[in-house]
């Protein structure tokens, strides 16, 4: 009798969520309106699918928000109150997503829309086959730049992204998508952004259809004759803003560059060398779509604007502002604030954290070397951390990124792994903590701490100095203007 029992509650679940998935359509339009969310795939196999969707974004001008097939702890436990406080009636999913996400999805009161098919050129080609308010006699073809994104947003032009094999790096022939897409339709115009391989290349050409092409040595340059073409075409003639960023977040802020007739530049080098250009374009005003080196607690992968680059155009008098939070733990944290806060639409976020702080007390370590001995942590960004200790061997695992090992050696000895080939080497010397931020055994960044007389510590990063203070349950972070930009305190 209880075997049937249990048998009939599975059958219950099995049949609500049947019921569940057949209210989640399987659609080939963003149909999108001023209380939709876009949820784009860009992960696996669908790496570059989301510079294909910035398109649609942009031009409709509703939020992107970018995801593996389940969305990220720190996105997935944002999202409700977002769709909430947003009046959120829909949410278009672009690409291959977990049934179980799709529920949750669903069970927070909004329409879910789920595009998806086996390759990108599948679901790219059947948005553009079903969307009749885009430019119907243009397409663009990039590898995976997402500047691409920006020129066929402004256009309403499809941007078909030719990334293959779960990489950013073109395929080197044309997907039989795309060549039944061209076939079947009066296109009068291909553009090409970025590099692409010749063979393919040579497809296009066979078309008999005029072929234009946006290049250049550097992402840098692609990104400014992309915008010089804009220029040309009237869109950008009266802007005075750019954002400035790195390939990743980019997607998600084509929105944002279309609502404010902002240009966009991509340098995931850190060239440099642009305040000319943006001063010949008018460009005043400069956003930060990623931190400095110096913003990082404990940088990993080297992906940030490189403080130099911030003070050229301070130097040639722009006024500058970045998307992302002062301080955040690493790239990758710092890279979800970033897609919360494009799609919240706030470009300046606070610098001064409101939040009361009375008292100093002694601790003879550093803030990341002090949270080892305590189990529970959060900080200002809304992240926690948990710390686990078992003889001297922490496991210290953020609620966003992969788990962090430490080792204690002795009192002035302490070593930290990602486990993905990133080190970070803490040593006392003399009178500071030096950390020493090492790939493959290579130095390529370092820190240092300093205790001062009133028991305050001194955080010494490239650019920049930071002032922390303890009472016993919260460190917080100053910057040289006295205003607590960052805290991490006892759960």
């Amino acid at each position: 009798m209880k075997k049937i029992f249990k048998l009939g509650i599975i059958l219950c679940i099995l049949i609500i969520f049947g019921l569940i998935i057949i209210t989640i359509p399987n659609s080939d339009s963003i149909d999108a309106d001023n209380n939709t969310l876009i949820i784009s795939v860009c992960t696996g196999n669908m790496r570059g699918l989301e510079i294909g969707v910035s398109v649609y974004a942009g031009y409709n001008q509703v939020p992107l928000v970018l995801s593996d097939k389940t969305l990220p702890e720190q996105l997935n436990s944002w999202l409700p109150g977002y769709v909430k406080e947003n009046n959120i009636k829909k949410i278009i999913v672009v690409g291959p997503m977990t049934t179980q996400q799709l529920i949750e999805l669903y069970s927070m009161g909004v329409k879910v829309d789920h595009i998806n098919d086996n390759s990108i050129a599948s679901i790219l080609t059947d948005i553009a086959n079903n969307t009749p308010d885009k430019n119907n006699d243009t397409i663009i073809f990039t590898a995976s730049n997402p500047i691409a994104g920006e020129l066929g947003a402004y256009m309403k032009v499809p941007v078909f992204v030719t990334a293959t094999n779960s990489s950013y790096n073109s395929s080197e022939t044309l997907d039989k998508q795309y060549d039944n897409y061209i076939r079947t339709h009066n296109i009068q115009h291909i553009i090409i952004v970025g590099a692409l391989p010749e063979s393919l290349k040579n497809e296009l050409y066979q078309y008999n259809i005029p072929v234009e092409e946006i290049s250049g040595v550097t992402d840098v340059e692609v990104s400014m004759h992309v915008n010089d073409k804009l220029r040309s075409m009237g869109y950008l003639n009266n802007t005075t803003t750019a954002y400035y960023g790195f390939y990743g977040e980019l997607p998600t802020i084509i929105p944002t560059i279309i609502k404010n007739n902002a240009m966009l530049i991509e340098d995931s080098s850190n060239n440099g060398n642009l305040a000319n250009y943006l001063t010949d374009n008018n460009i005043s005003n400069v956003v930060f779509t990623r931190n400095t080196e110096s913003d990082y607690l404990q940088m990993e992968e080297t992906d940030y604007i490189s403080s130099s680059v911030v003070q050229e155009f301070e130097e040639n008098n722009m006024s500058i502002n970045y998307m992302t939070n002062n301080r955040t733990l690493d790239e990758a944290t710092g890279l979800y604030d970033m897609k919360m806060i494009t799609a919240e639409d706030m470009e300046h976020p606070t610098s001064k954290i409101n939040d009361s702080f009375t008292g100093d007390i002694t601790e003879n370590v550093p803030p990341l070397l002090s949270i080892l001995n305590y189990s529970n942590w959060h900080d200002s960004n809304n992240l926690s951390v948990e710390v686990n200790n078992t003889d001297s061997n922490y496991t210290v695992k953020w609620s966003t990124i992969h788990p962090y090992s430490w080792i204690k050696y002795n009192n002035s000895s302490y070593y930290a792994t990602s486990n993905t080939g990133y080190t970070y080497n803490w040593t006392y010397n003399q009178d500071r903590w030096v950390v020493l931020y090492q790939y493959n055994n290579k130095t390529y960044y370092n820190v240092s701490w300093i205790k001062n007389d009133d028991n305050s510590w001194t955080e010494l990063q490239a650019y920049e100095n930071y002032t922390w203070r303890y009472n016993g349950t919260k460190w917080a972070c100053y910057d040289n203007n006295s205003n607590m930009i960052y805290y991490i305190e006892k759960s």
